[in-house]
Parts: structure tokens; C-alpha cells; sequence
């Protein structure tokens, strides 16, 4: 990649440990049995993403807690999600030790989510904001998840894991609105007119994805569509055939017309929900996201304590190694596992 202008990366490492634990074996393990999938799905994800992007600048956050202030809000948010494995937690303490070795620094706060974390340092580089602080500075936000697709701006962009690890986009203005038909920051409203089954965040029921896109193209936003609707309801009962006159100027379909009225509270909340916060207290320091600066012996012997065999290679600091060695059968095993990412 050509640089013009600094590079920022910002890791959603939650987004990216998920991934990992689902997209390789949990054959992957030391020779004493200790699983090691999520740290090597991790650290080659952010091999690529330094080999791609070439940062000046990174930083990685973490969910700390499912206890946030959306479910003080809404005690229903996230209920539906299904605990991940044991194996997948036991994992996380590795992954933050090697982004302690790298000198990697993580920015997290209790009561937030790593998206909050994510929104409020990247607001400091958005282009068009007068908050920005950071100029002459672009932003890469490291994800799988489409959360983040409401901070893209010209300024921020999106490097988007599209399945499995190795399937990558980088993901502008440009292509939201090719893929979408919509504006990034569309993407708020869109969960509130059609929810979001994974977050479950409810929207309003009976409006679907297709039906929501439809609604943001022709009102521009939820805010503008409700103004629309209580300029011409008045906020009153309606009856049918006033209803479906109303509908009709307005182009739309009578009953969802109806439940856009019927739930307009629960659309309001579930946009509440949908959006990320920009304004965490944290104590943010360029100066420490500075990348490149880290103890190359540590990282040695945590790879070789992982058994990474190929990252030491990567690394340029693997030791010589006898070809009928154990360590040696190790590395074509691991080489073998390598290609499935």
C-alpha cells in the first residue's frame, strides 16, 4: 500500500478471537495439550494487517464485560447470544500478553464495548468532525462485524474481514453505498427499523432489511420519516381509510405505516442501541500507539512457548532446526494448518 499520509489501525479483538476460534481446528494446540487456535488466528490476522496496511500508529480494544449501558437500557440486549466456549476465553489472557510483548496498547473501559472504544478514538481522525485533533491521519478499523460500518467516512475506512480470516475488503463510502445503496451512517437506522437478531436489538417488527433500506432511501433517515409521518397523522388514532390514504401519499404500504406508529418507541431505543458512542473517557495517547518499537527476544519465546514455529519464521528469528526433528514435523503441521486461514 502507497502511503500518502499517516496510518492508524484500530483492532476490534473480540471481532477478530470469534473468528479465530471458528475458522481453524482446535487440533491447534502445544505438545502439552494447551489449545492455541484463537492466539495464532490473532497474530497471523495482525501479521496481514501489518503487511498490508504497514501502520504508524495502532491499537487494539476489548469487550470487558457484557454488562453495559445498553443493557441498562434495554435488559434484553445481547440475551440471545450463546456463550461462547471455555476454550475461547482461556485463550484471551495469551492474546492481550502478545499484544503486551508487541507494545501494542489496548484501550478498553468497563461499562463500554471495544466498538465505544473504537468510535471515540477514531472520532479524533474523522475528517469532517471539528473535534479532530489528528489531521493528516487515516484510520483503519480491523473487523468482521458490520457495526462499524456507521464511522466510515472519508477519512476512516474499514478493514473488513469477509469470512473465515483471509478474506479481506477494504470498505470506503464508495462501497457501502455499491453494496448497500445506503450512507454509513444509514446504518444506525437501519437497525433501528429492522433490528439485529445477533445484538438482539428489536427494531420494529415486521419491517425487515429490504423493507428498512426501501424506508432510509426515500425519508434519508429515521428522524426525517417520523417527522414526515406525524405531519400527517397529527399523532391520532387513524382510521382505515384515512390510513391507507396517508400511506399512499407517502408511499408506502398501510400496515407498515401501522407499525411504524405502533412501535415508534421501540425504534427510537433500538437506535439508541444501534449506535456507538463517541465520547468514552479514555486516556488516549498517539504517542504511545506508536508501532515498531517492541523486545524481539520476548516475542521470540512467546512464539516458541505457542510452538509458533512459522510466525518465528515470518520473524526472521527461528532457530536452525534438524529436518527429522520433532520441532521440525511440528512446523510442517503448523505450515499445513497456515493454509486454511
Amino acid at each position: 500500500m502507497e502511503k500518502d499520509s499517516k496510518v492508524m489501525v484500530l483492532i476490534d479483538s473480540n471481532a477478530i478471537i470469534h473468528r479465530s476460534y471458528h475458522a481453524l481446528p482446535k487440533t491447534m494446540s502445544t505438545s502439552k495439550g494447551e489449545l492455541t487456535n484463537v492466539v495464532y488466528g490473532y497474530t497471523t490476522t495482525l501479521l496481514k494487517v501489518l503487511e498490508d496496511l504497514k501502520p504508524d500508529y495502532i491499537a487494539a480494544s476489548f469487550d470487558i464485560s457484557r454488562a453495559t449501558f445498553r443493557m441498562a437500557e434495554y435488559s434484553e440486549y445481547k440475551a440471545t447470544r450463546i456463550k461462547a466456549d471455555q476454550e475461547l476465553y482461556d485463550q484471551i489472557p495469551k492474546v492481550r500478553e502478545l499484544l503486551s510483548v508487541l507494545n501494542i496498547p489496548i484501550y478498553e473501559l468497563e461499562g463500554f464495548e471495544a466498538d465505544d472504544c473504537i468510535g471515540t478514538i477514531s472520532d479524533k481522525f474523522e475528517n469532517n468532525n471539528p473535534k479532530q485533533i489528528y489531521k493528516n491521519c487515516k484510520v483503519y478499523i480491523v473487523t468482521g462485524d458490520k457495526d462499524t460500518f456507521q464511522l466510515v467516512d472519508d477519512n476512516i475506512f474499514i478493514y473488513n474481514l469477509k469470512g473465515g480470516l483471509s478474506n479481506i475488503q477494504i470498505t470506503d463510502r464508495e462501497a457501502i453505498m455499491k453494496d448497500w445503496g445506503l450512507h454509513p451512517e444509514d446504518f444506525v437506522d437501519l437497525k433501528a427499523l429492522a433490528g439485529d437478531p445477533s445484538d438482539n436489538i428489536p427494531g420494529v417488527p415486521g419491517v425487515g432489511p429490504k423493507t428498512a433500506i426501501d424506508l432510509l432511501q426515500k425519508f434519508d433517515s429515521l428522524n426525517k420519516l417520523y417527522d414526515k409521518i406525524k405531519a400527517l397523522t397529527h399523532n391520532k388514532g387513524l382510521e382505515e381509510q384515512e390510513l391507507k390514504k396517508i400511506a399512499a401519499d407517502l408511499g408506502i404500504k398501510p400496515r407498515t405505516l401501522q407499525l411504524l406508529i405502533d412501535y415508534e418507541d421501540q425504534a427510537e431505543m433500538s437506535q439508541n442501541l444501534a449506535t456507538i458512542r463517541r465520547d468514552v473517557p479514555l486516556d488516549f495517547d498517539l504517542e504511545k500507539c506508536k508501532w515498531g518499537e517492541y523486545d524481539k527476544e520476548a516475542l521470540k519465546n512467546f512464539f516458541e512457548r505457542m510452538q509458533f514455529h512459522s510466525l518465528l519464521r515470518r520473524f526472521g528469528a527461528e532457530r536452525a532446526v534438524d529436518p527429522k526433528s520433532e520441532t521440525a514435523k511440528e512446523q510442517q503441521i503448523e505450515d499445513n494448518q497456515l493454509s486454511l486461514l
